[in-house]
């Protein structure tokens, strides 16, 4: 901010009119607005606030402990990967296979565990698949220069197909009292689910703003020709990003099992539309180089919300994926809209 000696010496100088100095202060006023107003994590908290009061006076019921603890089982469910595909995002990139390495995670772990496999090595074996998937995605992808959509789409159908042929479409269940509580259990009082989702999005976003090997996700994401002239390595840092996306992906997967008690091969279909559309919502660029946890997670809170109410309301589920497709266009149009026209008038 300009301090008013110097600009009333510069006034006197000669060197700057008192019609500079007044657009100079609205300038900055407009710009600190502007900004507030571009706050895509601020805008969300508004929006979900608003639904919530809005379902409130809609539907009695929402307000229910029950109401909410089914939303927090299935938001878990979700919010998990989500970071991870926040990772993606951000870089430039994207993974369809969420969904079909959770299920392949889910029965790996699941299997072991009825073969009297002890738990932490059978959820091991589930873990070391996801990361295993996520890693071919990303090295395929920048090993031969594949794009994503086709390399993930071809991963979706071949951990599908290995979960369902592994099981020939039939359910997994598992009774072992140690996988059923790894679902179920409490740390004071507390999920063990929340509480993991907790130290995973907070370490990883601490990573992404603060870590300066992980900023570099934005670089590439923003323009990736200009980040490997830097000297970022870009292959690199994009095949970390997939395999801690299918890393996230097995832990969501193995968790969502034990609370079933079981795995379901069929589980977990259509995910990803779901996870693109809560972090387009919450700022992640389809082009990369935007996005934050934050702004994901609260695209997610207001999915459930509208998801939630369509429910309490008595609308048809059917409806879902109409509602998450024309959310998502419809995001897409105002973000590309809006750059165009920071462009022209920049």
């Amino acid at each position: 901010m300009p301090d008013v000696k110097t600009d009333s010496i510069s006034i006197k100088q000669g060197q700057i009119s008192p019609n500079q100095v007044k657009n100079n202060k609205y300038t900055q006023k407009n710009n600190f607005f502007q900004k507030i107003l571009k706050a895509r994590e601020l805008s969300l908290f508004f929006l979900v606030l608003f639904f919530v009061i809005l379902l409130s006076i809609l539907t009695p019921n929402f307000w229910q402990i029950s109401n909410f603890k089914s939303i927090a089982r299935g938001f878990f469910l979700e919010a998990i990967p989500l970071i991870g595909m926040t990772f993606l995002l951000v870089s430039g990139v994207f993974d369809l296979s969420v969904g079909s390495v959770m299920a392949l995670s889910g029965y790996v772990t699941a299997a072991l565990v009825v073969k009297g496999v002890p738990l932490y090595i059978s959820c091991l074996a589930g873990l070391l698949t996801g990361g295993f998937a996520g890693y071919v995605n990303g090295k395929i992808i920048t090993l031969f220069g594949i794009n994503p959509l086709i390399m993930t789409f071809g991963m979706m159908s071949i951990a599908r197909g290995i979960a369902l042929a592994a099981t020939q479409g039939q359910t997994v269940r598992v009774f072992d009292g140690a996988f059923i509580n790894l679902g179920k259990g409490e740390i004071f009082g507390l999920p063990t689910s929340l509480i993991v989702l907790i130290i995973i999005m907070f370490f990883l976003d601490f990573c992404m703003r603060r870590v300066r090997y992980f900023r570099q996700l934005y670089f590439i994401g923003g323009n990736e020709i200009s980040a490997d002239l830097s000297g970022i390595n870009v292959k690199k840092m994009r095949v970390i990003a997939y395999v801690v996306m299918g890393l996230l992906a097995a832990i969501s997967g193995i968790y969502s099992n034990a609370r079933l008690m079981g795995a379901i091969p069929t589980a977990f279909i259509g995910i990803e539309l779901k996870l693109i559309v809560a972090a387009v919502i919450g700022g992640c660029s389809l082009n990369g180089g935007e996005g934050s946890m934050l702004g994901s997670m609260l695209g997610l809170i207001f999915l459930f919300l509208l998801s939630n109410g369509m429910t309490l309301l008595g609308i048809s589920m059917y409806w879902e994926n109409f509602v998450l497709g024309a959310f998502l266009i419809l995001v897409v149009i105002i973000n590309t809209w809006s750059t165009k026209k920071n462009v022209i008038f920049s």
